[in-house]
């Protein structure tokens, strides 16, 4: 029987067209590391989905199934701040491609999750001036949790 996952912390780091009304995401997760969840009817307009899975937004989701992409069964958007604006947004995005393109699939790392979390309502909270050592202090943790950094 597949695995069934509930009210697991995450964020979405990247998102993509999978059919007319269907989503790949790639999320991060607490617990679970990065995983690739299916969407299904993401897409149409009265998806429930359709307003919550955005990037840079804590949310709380439920799968199921043990393939390489598991099916998503619930999305709930936790709240607390809103969706960074000009350079703390760029910022978000070039951290999610940092994480898609150096964590493998299926590692969790709680530490840099927390610690992702923590960046993320900076970059919501209109800092300006805390960005770059924000950013630079992630970067060297993310080099370390994957053992690219002594």
């Amino acid at each position: 029987m597949a695995p069934r996952i509930a009210d697991e912390p995450a964020y979405v780091l990247h998102r993509y067209d999978w059919s007319e009304s269907s989503l790949i995401l790639e999320v991060l997760t607490r617990r679970h590391g990065r995983i690739a969840l299916v969407a299904k009817g993401a897409k149409r307009p009265s998806s429930n989905f359709r307003p919550v899975l955005l990037p840079l937004q804590p949310l709380r989701l439920g799968w199921g199934g043990d393939a390489e992409i598991r099916t998503l069964k619930g999305a709930e958007w936790v709240g607390g701040h809103v969706m960074p604006t000009g350079d703390a947004l760029l910022s978000g995005y070039y951290l999610n491609e940092l994480l898609l393109r150096l964590l493998a699939r299926d590692d969790p790392h709680p530490v840099l999750f927390d610690a992702y979390s923590a960046v993320v309502r900076v970059l919501a909270s209109e800092h300006g001036e805390a960005l770059e050592p924000v950013l630079r202090t992630f970067e060297l943790l993310l080099l370390r949790e994957i053992g690219m950094l002594p």
